[in-house]
């Protein structure tokens, strides 16, 4: 508990001032959205990175170190701030399109039942769902408490969920893109995003090998 003030004061509030000044640059370049999506995407955006770096900090610690630590603040602290924003985003994006009827997110009804949407909006919701989960469980444990009662190792291999998560945010994405019909951005921002996380991650692997 005594950490929590020196952890908001060095961490939390930079990463809220920056989400903010963000947040502001969008809304002037963006001049044509509305609150609602400016949030959806300004929240999108800053949580696939902060959670892109929470995955390769470990690797950096490797490299630093020669080993990468259970937890640190730093780290633990960049993925909780970067779930709440992917929280955010799951939820105001449930007004975006359809403005709140969030069932026709998930299914269907061509005739007088329901069923379940496997066309491309349909996938981008339920990865994006299934990744907000993820998320959901990884932010319950993400504190010294949990550490203790679950155990360093145990605690570590839940962790480990977040690959499954960046992966479903990732296929999230993907498909939002084709459904908007404008991959660009998913060529020149996500797409590196994604190499840099796999390249840390595969010398992160290699080490852990050679070292072994």
């Amino acid at each position: 508990m005594h950490e929590l003030k020196p952890r908001f004061l060095k961490h939390y509030i930079p990463l809220s001032i920056l989400t903010l000044i963000i947040g502001i640059a969008f809304f002037f370049i963006w001049t044509k959205k509305d609150l609602i999506t400016l949030i959806t995407d300004v929240t999108g955006y800053i949580a696939i990175v902060l959670l892109s770096v929470s995955l390769i900090i470990g690797t950096i610690n490797f490299i630093r170190k020669g080993f990468s630590p259970v937890s640190t603040y730093f780290r633990r602290d960049i993925s909780v701030f970067g779930g709440i924003l992917a929280i955010i985003h799951s939820i105001c994006g449930l007004f975006v399109h359809l403005r709140g009827n969030m069932w026709q997110y998930f299914f269907k009804k061509p005739a007088d039942n329901y069923i379940i949407r496997l066309d491309d909006f349909g996938i981008a919701n339920y990865t994006g769902l299934l990744s907000a989960i993820v998320i959901v469980l990884l932010l319950a444990i993400s504190n010294d408490f949990s550490i203790k009662r679950i155990k360093a190792k145990r605690w570590k291999n839940i962790q480990r969920f977040a690959y499954l998560m960046f992966l479903l945010a990732i296929v999230h994405i993907l498909f939002y893109r084709v459904i908007s019909e404008n991959l660009n951005i998913y060529y020149y921002f996500y797409l590196p995003l994604i190499l840099i996380v796999l390249t840390f991650q595969s010398v992160g692997f290699i080490l852990r090998i050679r070292k072994s």
